[in-house]
């Protein structure tokens, strides 16, 4: 995983295949907005590690997010043990 800033991109071979952006709310609390695999790698899980890397993320910065990406609406949802970051 490569952290850049307000996003998290998955690679394979130095080519991008995956991201999952966010937005800064406030100083505790982001939105994420966008989680993108590339057609050719769906089904790999590799949109659930984006999310679970920036969870782990800001469970170690001890801040919040919400979403407003349809998919990470979801994968909030079916991962209860990271709700202490959720909005």
């Amino acid at each position: 995983m490569i952290e850049k800033e307000n996003k998290i991109i998955y690679e394979i071979n130095g080519e991008e295949i995956g991201v999952v952006e966010y937005e800064k709310i406030d100083e505790n609390t982001i939105d994420i907005y966008h989680t993108y695999v590339d057609p050719d790698y769906q089904g790999r899980h590799i949109a659930g590690n984006l999310m679970e890397y920036l969870f782990k993320k800001l469970q170690k910065e001890k801040k919040k997010a919400t979403a407003s990406c349809s998919y990470a609406k979801h994968w909030m949802e079916k991962h209860p043990e990271y709700s202490n970051n959720f909005m």
